[in-house]
């Protein structure tokens, strides 16, 4: 249905509406009444009327859009027009029945979701509008789902606080004394455990943090809380009251009722354990992956500085040759010593041994010296308190070995027992084989096998980090690490038309097949018919098959833009950046999203605004709270940090910057700006943390140990999502995450990125998610085509250098339903990307989804490169938007310049919290700058100035007029001339809507 017809008024409608007296109450009735058909309920004021449906019903009421301008909302004549509309759309007020109904609802379909207040009004709507109910007012709703919530929260607390043991009980009291509780178990030393104890991360892979990692799991787990009840609730449910325990202190807990205290640590406490034996697994991958990284680098340096460079060695070679030749019955004392010596013929043995095999043999060889001598025994702690599982036969034979090396840790000797029922086949791969099994002779010239214990366990180890990256091992009790069967959506074969639906696929798999197997017969045929005439492309067989791109001109300057910085600078010489927050935050009141943890507010509202931005500029430009409090006298440090800890979190600041986004997006005037894009280009931007955690990593293009942060930029520099990441994991995983999670509410339907990126498995998941993946490739020269089949490959002759194997349709055909069931996974949200590509990795190639999941890969990636080598203006168009996020890199340097951009704490969760309030600014000044252009640009003077090169060149990170350096007092009683007004706000919809009305009035009347 177009949006004419969406918003069109019958003819009973139009009649009743032209009946009002004046053309102010007949626009206002057809207004209220399409709004309440759409809606379910009546709009509060004009500014939740959509321009485009107030310019429709205008047009066909023949009304200018203007008349609605003075139209009361509130008045008596408003009461009498909706209860026309009541009778008309056939609704009944609402009585005390049901409202009580109406909690009973609540109670059972919408609270145990655990969602947001926001959300919770929408489905209440909804609930309304199927009963055919009138809803009350927003105030009204708002209370009375207050009251529902709150009854439903008792409930919660009585059911989870009666499944709790009296001993339970006392036990959670002893963390919240003075007293400590100590581990002397296994340790003669002391383990402190108390309520702050238990909030902190685990600092690094030391021993000494290990232990007290384990004593933290030891001691929740010896609380005894009921898992299996707390297991049925929701997740958002136990993450949003884990918060809620996360930002209180141990006097605060303690002030609590017994029953809320009890029941919100018992939330804590079973989602916290889960977090901890997360961290035990990283913890454990890290340390076995550092063994080998840190033996490599030691041969690598030994091999550098013992090796004699031996120059010209091919020429002796050569020369060596060339005199076997001319005497091959010759002695090598007189034929060959004379030519070379014999010490240059070992620096050459030497330096020709440090490839291949002997390369392996010696970094094995450091690897059980580092192992043994230092990670065994932190290694083995680990192993005893990770309770790994499996649903795989083959991978329980891995587990077997596992118990095995516990089972023989204390024993002596380096080699396991004769009675050691040792396994080696399916457990030990090829390259230790030789230092895992050594053959010993003895004097009766016998021979005997013996297994080397430690490069077994080595061994074991390595297969076993990669079976529990990609989940063909999982982890009983945890979160990210869990059963892999957990991630998938409950519901699937019950419901799997709706899903299959929700991702715009065909249920029918030769369906699917053949709309793939078409699009890549054309791609290529339309390629192979193109590519004799591409003066810009070249296919040639060098090197098995070369493509090469002759590079494209400049694109042409920007005339005008230069011209229009100046103009602004010169109207506005320096903005300071905390008033571009405030500016913002005035004009879209996103300050309304920060709610409290705790149960109630006690701030006034003028209050903590003032506290909150306060708060968001310290944290984004990461001067601190202290440092902004010295400007501020009316807000101490201990105030800025009750309200951080209180009303800051990371999914408050992310629903800000929805709203900041949006409205930028809404106000955005096409006429500079271009259509709504729906496209994003994605890159990463390594930044400097303290490096006492997990997250830290050294980072091997860089340097230096860090966090990786990857943006998601629309093409007019709006950055969508941004988010933390370590250096090493996939950049696949986090441009997933950002496509179906990123904060606006663009459809994304293409996504530029750069190499890393891109994967064929990206691109199978893309397909199936249904948006382009459009990367910058690096090594375009070496990428191969794929065909249908082998039958159709000698039709391609103008390819042939660069075509490589037909696409298997059989794993396609066999696994095409498996594998929209984990695509669900992704869109809903109950599997994380990062996992699904840990999953699905290359250690992972024999899972047969993995397998239909690259061959759906092939047939995308062929046709994107198809598309690529044909169209010089995507290739453009690819390179100018990766250029767009390499500039924000910059930008979002200038915002976060304190510390020298250096995040100085070393929890997650405040280094993200950093992050995203950074990305708040950014899209603040975003805004701002989208006011400031489009008021200049408006201006007689430079209307249609703009040429196609200006406006390809007008970006949103223009910044040369904003100072975010000192310490500013912040006063919200002072506005700029720049802000955003209601009434220049109603002036620019007005225009749009009279240009509107212009083109439809003779059409819809």
């Amino acid at each position: 249905m177009s949006p004419d017809e969406f918003y069109h008024l019958s003819d009973d409608e139009l009649l009743l509406a032209k009946e009002k007296r004046g053309n102010k109450n007949k626009l206002g009735f057809a207004v209220q009444l399409k709004y309440f058909q759409l809606e379910g309920h009546h709009p509060k004021n004009l500014k939740v009327i959509d321009p485009y449906m107030l310019s429709c019903i205008a047009n066909q009421l023949a009304i200018p859009t203007s008349a609605i301008n003075h139209f009361d909302f509130e008045s008596r004549s408003t009461e009498r027009f909706r209860q026309e509309i009541r009778i008309l759309a056939g609704y009944r007020q609402a009585t005390l029945d049901d409202l009580e109904k109406l909690a009973n609802w609540l109670n059972k379909e919408v609270f145990p979701l655990g969602l947001r207040r926001a959300e919770q009004i929408e489905h209440a709507y909804t609930y309304f509008s199927q009963n055919k109910i009138e809803p009350y007012t927003s105030k009204e709703l708002s209370r009375h789902i207050g009251s529902a919530h709150k009854s439903f929260e008792n409930d919660l607390f009585t059911t989870i606080n009666n499944s709790l043991s009296d001993e339970t009980k006392n036990k959670i009291d002893v963390l919240f004394s003075e007293e400590d509780v100590c581990d002397k178990e296994n340790n003669s030393e002391e383990i402190e455990i108390k309520f702050n104890t238990l909030k902190k991360s685990t600092p690094g892979a030391r021993l000494k943090h290990v232990k007290k990692a384990l004593a933290k799991i030891e001691c929740l787990h010896g609380l005894d809380l009921p898992t299996t009840l707390l297991s049925q609730y929701s997740e958002k449910i136990i993450k949003k009251y884990c918060q809620r325990v996360m930002a209180e202190i141990p006097s605060s807990m303690k002030d609590h009722s017994s029953k809320i205290r009890y029941a919100t640590f018992a939330i804590f406490g079973y989602y916290r354990s889960q977090v901890l034996i997360d961290e035990l697994v990283d913890l454990f991958l890290q340390l076995t992956h550092q063994i080998k990284r840190n033996a490599e680098n030691y041969i690598d340096k030994k091999i550098l500085s013992e090796v004699k460079k031996v120059n010209g060695k091919f020429d002796i070679l050569c020369q060596i040759s060339s005199v076997a030749l001319l005497y091959p019955k010759g002695i090598i004392e007189e034929k060959i010593y004379p030519e070379v010596d014999s010490e240059t013929l070992a620096d050459i043995v030497k330096e020709l041994k440090s490839k291949g095999r002997w390369y392996d043999r010696q970094v094995q060889t450091k690897m059980r010296s580092l192992y043994s001598h230092a990670n065994r025994k932190l290694i083995l702690t680990l192993l005893s308190s990770i309770p790994f599982k499996t649903n795989l036969k083959d991978s329980q034979k891995l587990l077997n070995s596992v118990a095995l090396m516990q089972e023989y840790q204390d024993c002596v000797g380096s080699y396991y027992p004769s009675s050691a029922d040792v396994s080696i086949d399916g457990i030990i791969s090829s390259k230790w084989l030789d230092a895992v099994v050594e053959v010993s002779t003895l004097q009766n010239n016998k021979s005997i096998k013996r297994v080397n214990r430690f490069n077994y366990e080595l061994a074991v180890l390595e297969e076993l980090q990669k079976q529990v990256s990609c989940k063909m091992i999982w982890v009983e009790g945890a979160y990210r690490y869990r059963d892999p069967n957990e991630d998938l959506p409950k519901d699937f074969d019950e419901n799997r038309e709706y899903y299959y639906k929700l991702l715009g696929l065909p249920l029918d798999v030769q369906e699917f097949i053949t709309q793939r197997k078409t699009a890549l017969n054309k791609s290529l045929e339309e390629f192979n018919l193109a590519i004799p005439d591409n003066k810009k492309v070249k296919i040639t067989n060098r090197n098995g098959g070369h493509i090469r791109i002759t590079p494209y001109a400049a694109q042409a300057e920007p005339i005008h833009i230069k011209e229009l910085h100046r103009q602004i600078k010169k109207e506005w010489p320096v903005i300071n950046l905390i008033d571009v927050l405030k500016e913002t935050e005035l004009d879209i009141e996103f300050a309304d999203v920060f709610h409290t943890v705790a149960s109630r507010e006690s701030l006034p509202d003028n209050v903590l605004r003032f506290r909150l931005l306060l708060c968001l500029y310290a944290l984004g430009t990461n001067t601190g709270l202290k440092a902004i409090s010295s400007a501020n006298n009316e807000a101490s440090e201990s105030n800025l940090r009750y309200v951080k800890r209180k009303f800051i979190n990371v999914d408050a600041v992310r629903q800000a910057i929805v709203k900041v986004i949006n409205k930028t997006l809404e106000i955005r005037d096409p006429r500079f700006f271009g259509e709504a894009t729906t496209s994003v280009a994605c890159d990463s931007k390594k930044l400097s943390v303290w490096d006492q955690n997990l997250l830290a990593e050294w980072h091997a293009r860089y340097k230096g140990r860090g966090v990786m942060v990857y943006w998601h930029v629309e093409k007019k520099a709006l950055c969508i999502y941004s988010q933390l990441k370590t250096c090493s994991s996939s950049e696949v995983g986090s441009m997933l995450k950002g496509i179906l999670s990123h904060c606006s509410d663009m459809e994304v339907d293409s996504a530029y990125v750069d190499t890393h990126g891109q994967s064929t498995l990206a691109f199978g998941v893309s397909d199936l998610l249904g948006f382009g993946l459009l990367p910058r490739l690096k090594n375009i020269s070496k990428q191969k085509l794929y065909f249908s089949s082998i039958h159709d490959k000698d039709n391609y002759e103008n390819l042939s250098h660069i075509l490589k194997d037909p696409i298997k349709w059989k794993y396609i055909e066999s696994y095409y339903d498996e594998a929209v069931k984990h695509i669900v996974a992704l869109k809903l949200g109950t599997m994380e990307p990062d996992v699904f590509v840990k999953r699905f990795s290359k250690d992972n190639y024999q899972h047969p989804i993995f397998k239909a999941i690259i061959e759906i890969g092939k047939i995308s990636k062929t046709n994107f490169i198809c598309r690529y080598l044909s169209e010089e203006d995507l290739r453009i168009e690819v390179h100018e938007s990766q250029n767009v996020v390499e500039r924000l890199n910059s930008i979002m340097g200038f915002i976060s310049y304190g510390k020298l951009g250096e995040i100085s704490s070393n929890r997650k969760e405040e280094q993200e919290l950093t992050i995203v309030t950074m990305h708040l600014l950014q899209a603040c000044m975003s805004y701002i700058n989208t006011v400031i252009f489009q008021t200049v640009l408006s201006r007689p003077e430079w209307q249609d100035k703009l040429t196609l090169e200006d406006k390809r060149a007008l970006s949103l990170l223009f910044h040369s007029h904003i100072n975010p350096y000192g310490l500013f007092p912040l006063d919200l009683q002072k506005r700029l001339n720049f802000a955003l007004t209601e009434a220049t706000e109603n002036a620019v919809k007005t225009e749009l809507e009279e240009e509107v009305s212009e083109e439809r009035l003779s059409e819809v009347c």
